[in-house]
């Protein structure tokens, strides 16, 4: 028979439930790794946007997903300058942190305000994706 003494016993008891214990834990696979949340804000300088439709601009930020503003009293183009003013902080995390104006091309820098009716955070793949995408008019 054998007969473990005092601090022998102990360091194999330890051994034995650190064993168990990451037996038990659970095993992450790579793709869910991959399957991040999208940032839930982005800032605002340095920003790259993409008016996808009259009423949508697509914010991203630093190649690691970005934001779709929905707005609404105003209808964007393509060719308009956006104006971002922000409050508080320069993270557009809602409508609250930021006020959006156009500046028509060739309107003389009068702006027009819209109203951010939301903000919804989207992945760094979804932004490869309506990045391509063509203007769409939904007036016609």
């Amino acid at each position: 028979m054998l007969r473990i003494h005092g601090k022998a016993f102990w360091a194999a008891l330890g051994i034995a439930g650190g064993l168990t214990a990451l037996a038990l834990m659970p095993l992450t696979s790579q793709a869910e790794d991959t399957k991040k949340a999208p940032p839930r804000c982005v800032t605002g300088p340095g920003m790259d946007t993409t008016v996808l439709d009259q009423e949508t601009v697509l914010a991203e930020g630093a190649g690691r997903g970005g934001v779709l503003i929905k707005v609404d009293g105003c209808r964007l183009t393509p060719y308009d300058v956006l104006v971002f003013e922000y409050r508080g902080t320069v993270q557009i995390c809602d409508p609250l942190d930021v006020q959006l104006s156009v500046r028509q091309s060739g309107g003389g820098g009068f702006k027009t305000p819209c109203f951010v009716q939301s903000v919804t955070p989207v992945s760094a793949e979804e932004v490869k994706t309506l990045r391509k995408q063509k203007y769409q008019r939904t007036d016609r």
